[in-house]
């Protein structure tokens, strides 16, 4: 993951060093490669995402890695015990 940040924020820092863009316009053009490469991904591997089905699998992604990163940095939590269970 930290390997992937580092290649994400080499990449971003050369794309404004060589290409005379605002930093917005050069994180939107990454975001947007990201998302074709996701699908494309997708239909390589021959499964549609899961988000197509139901909303809240597209919540699932950051919710787990916001826990991911609570866990590495020894911040604790707790769960509404009223929240339903599907």
């Amino acid at each position: 993951m930290i390997i992937l940040v580092v290649l994400l924020s080499v990449t971003g820092f050369l794309i404004s060093a060589y290409i005379p863009l605002p930093l917005w316009k050069t994180s939107l053009i990454m975001f947007s490669l990201a998302w074709i490469g996701q699908f494309w991904g997708h239909k390589i591997e021959g499964k549609k995402p899961s988000f197509l089905k139901d909303i809240q699998f597209l919540l699932i992604g950051p919710v787990w890695l916001l826990s991911f990163i609570y866990k590495k940095l020894g911040i604790t939590y707790t769960v509404n015990k009223s929240f339903p269970k599907y």
